[in-house]
């Protein structure tokens, strides 16, 4: 099996998803760091009854706990863009394309479908529209995703 089937795989695909939905989790936290190393707290429930009676409370600091730590409904959102990422890459792979910035844009066109799909009751205006009506900000944000989910499929050995 070649390195790029390996990586397409089921196992090492799992793998670069949770790698992925951690960078992601840590870029969403990144700008409530603090001066001390903490970040702004942003309390939540969960709805993880596993965790909760491990951690006896159904509350979580979800700005300072990482990602492995996270109840599994608070990983929802980023495990699902790595997913969707990921899976991207993997057909792009699978098809011999290049994984360059037009494969980048679509892909990009994609990730912003699917979470518009996923959150259609409650997406603010300026994410209410098509990919190609974003603005170039709303538009960096899935670009992000797609950039950091090639540098870590690159970067897997």
């Amino acid at each position: 099996m070649s390195k790029m089937s390996q990586k397409t795989s089921g196992q090492d695909k799992s793998r670069l998803i949770t790698k992925l939905s951690g960078l992601l989790h840590d870029e969403w936290r990144a700008s409530r760091k603090k001066d001390d190393g903490t970040f702004e707290p942003h309390i939540k429930k969960t709805k993880d009854q596993a965790w909760s009676e491990k951690n006896g409370t159904d509350e979580i600091d979800i700005a300072n706990t990482d990602y492995a730590n996270l109840p599994e409904d608070w990983k929802g959102e980023n495990k699902i863009s790595a997913e969707v990422a990921m899976d991207e890459i993997c057909k792009a792979i699978e098809n011999g394309q290049e994984l360059n910035s037009d494969f980048i844009e679509k892909a990009s066109e994609i990730m912003h479908i699917k979470w518009f799909e996923r959150n259609v009751s409650w997406a603010p205006a300026e994410q209410n529209k098509p990919y190609a009506e974003l603005s170039e900000g709303e538009k960096e944000k899935d670009r992000l995703i797609m950039k950091k989910a090639i540098e870590i499929f690159n970067s897997a050995e």
